[in-house]
């Protein structure tokens, strides 16, 4: 029974398409302890892709059938004009993959299944009205009748026949109190799917954080349990640029318990963002959180081992961790810019950093002053490191840490040229966190353009800068949009994005 995977080949290859914004019967048998759904538009992947049409999908496919079924998904008896849903669960503490689509044509199906069991040890059996193949002690099964297709898979225990038809049944057989359409918020999610979308729940939160190793370290205790808290993100793939929005809807409990972990603040900064070059920039990210509740968090997550970050903190600056964070507001902005041609250095940085208490500064500058050439020039410190100019100044309460020629001269005289609210980062600055990435290396400098050449740019990195124009990221404590900007406009973006996957592939040999 080893081939018998290629039915998972299948359930992917049929990904194939629809137009209508109408939610299939389907969910409704979706149990209500499925913690986490996923919604294909499948028409639009298949044909936004060109999925037939890629190589890195159809050259290791051995089975002429499956390979059919990729190139042409209207052989496979599956309704392409709905959506299909993923969904996981538990049994008996055992995670189980459960995929579910509607059939358009069972017969064509039941064909389709039958010809890829020739050459395997498994048959159809008829069972309370459905079709079914449960090999025995294997980690997948399936089962369909006129309507539906119900495929599950566990990918850490072998289940038995007997167990997998009665999982199977069950889930046919669901009442609609015992189904996820029970919930309010996954209806709402239905009525928002776009080409792709996932829908989580935090149900079963400490059960997935204990089965995680990545946890266990951790010395971290949810405060409550998480039910009836929910998790929301949709991608759709546009011509020229990717967009995802992610929402979080907390119930009420959770939401004034909330109050410790939420850290993000309502808002960035504005001061920051006017102090900030932006007139050729290449990376710019800024956020305001609430640092006495982040401090508490890291150290709910970190235990002991913040107090050893702040003693290597006092050792390294002379001013301990505890200090620093007391004395800053939670305010941060960093941004990059290419600096004008000509320039001793390809790039100008600069970083900021709201405070409370400006004698931070001072203190941290007797430390530099031990390695470093630190003069006062008024208002700011200047800097010199290995003939490298810093300047590191106070300005509405932020702290500026630069080497931009001229700044303090900018920002204390006629202002400067132009600032991070008047670049491409103030698209993505309405909430507390923001982000922007130039991925055009074009625009760069043409010496930073020279010594990424020369250094030998990495195959990947070169790969991307073909293909992305920009990220650009906006977040807040229950929301965030993402902007993947390709550089073909006239191009879908889910193409773009498989095209760069193919061409990164083709360096690697994909191992049997």
């Amino acid at each position: 029974m080893k081939k018998f995977p290629v039915l998972l080949v299948l359930l992917v290859a049929i990904v194939a398409s629809s137009c209508s914004r109408k939610v299939p019967e389907i969910v409704h048998n979706i149990p209500d302890h499925a913690f986490l759904v996923t919604s294909l538009h499948p028409k639009q992947i298949y044909d936004k892709g060109q999925i037939g049409t890629m190589d890195i999908f159809t050259k290791k496919i051995r089975n002429k059938i499956v390979l059919s079924l990729v190139k042409d998904p209207l052989q496979s008896g599956i309704d392409i004009s709905e959506y299909m849903f993923i969904f996981v669960y538990f049994i008996d503490d055992q995670p189980v993959i459960g995929t579910t689509a509607v059939i358009k044509d069972s017969d064509k199906f039941a064909s389709t299944i039958g010809n890829l069991l020739k050459d395997n040890e498994g048959q159809v059996i008829d069972h309370k009205g459905y079709s079914m193949v449960t090999p025995e002690d294997e980690e997948l099964a399936i089962a369909w009748n006129e309507k539906q297709v119900i495929f599950l898979s566990s990918p850490q225990k072998n289940f038995t026949a007997e167990e997998w038809q009665t999982e199977l049944v069950s889930l046919y057989d669901l009442s609609r109190e015992e189904a996820v359409t029970s919930i309010v918020d996954f209806n709402k999610f239905t009525g928002k799917m776009k080409d792709f979308n996932v829908w989580f729940t935090g149900d079963e939160l400490k059960k997935i954080m204990e089965k995680t190793n990545a946890f266990k370290e951790m010395q971290f205790e949810l405060p409550m349990e998480l039910y009836n808290n929910y998790g929301q993100v949709f991608v759709d793939f546009s011509d020229g640029a990717m967009y995802v929005h992610s929402e979080t809807h907390f119930s009420d409990d959770v939401t004034k318990a909330a109050e410790s972990f939420l850290v993000a603040k309502e808002s960035l900064n504005k001061d920051l963002l006017k102090l900030t070059p932006g007139n050729n920039l290449i990376l710019a990210m800024a956020f305001s959180v609430e640092l006495d509740k982040m401090v508490k968090m890291m150290k709910n997550f970190g235990g002991t081992q913040m107090d050893s970050v702040s003693g290597k903190i006092e050792k390294a600056t002379g001013v301990s961790g505890d200090v620093m964070l007391e004395a800053m507001s939670g305010d941060f902005v960093l941004a990059i810019n290419g600096s004008p041609e000509g320039a001793s250095i390809p790039v100008e940085i600069l970083i900021g950093i709201g405070l409370d208490d400006e004698t931070l500064q001072d203190k941290l500058m007797g430390t530099v002053n031990n390695m470093a050439q630190v003069e006062k020039d008024g208002d700011f410190f200047m800097i010199n490191v290995n003939g490298m100019e810093l300047y590191s100044g106070i300005v509405n309460g932020i702290w500026v840490i630069t080497n931009v020629s001229g700044y303090k001269s900018a920002v204390t005289g006629s202002g400067l040229e132009k600032t991070l609210s008047e670049s491409k980062f103030n698209d993505y600055a309405g909430g507390s966190m923001g982000m922007y990435m130039n991925l055009d290396l074009t625009t760069y400098p043409s010496s930073l353009q020279g010594m990424m050449a020369q250094g030998g740019m990495p195959g990947m990195l070169e790969l991307v800068a073909e293909s992305m124009s920009y990220i650009g990221i906006e977040g807040s404590n229950y929301e965030n949009d993402i902007t993947v900007k390709t550089s073909k406009e006239k191009e879908n973006s889910l193409y773009t994005l498989l095209q760069l996957m193919e061409k990164a592939a083709e360096g690697k040999a994909w191992s049997e």
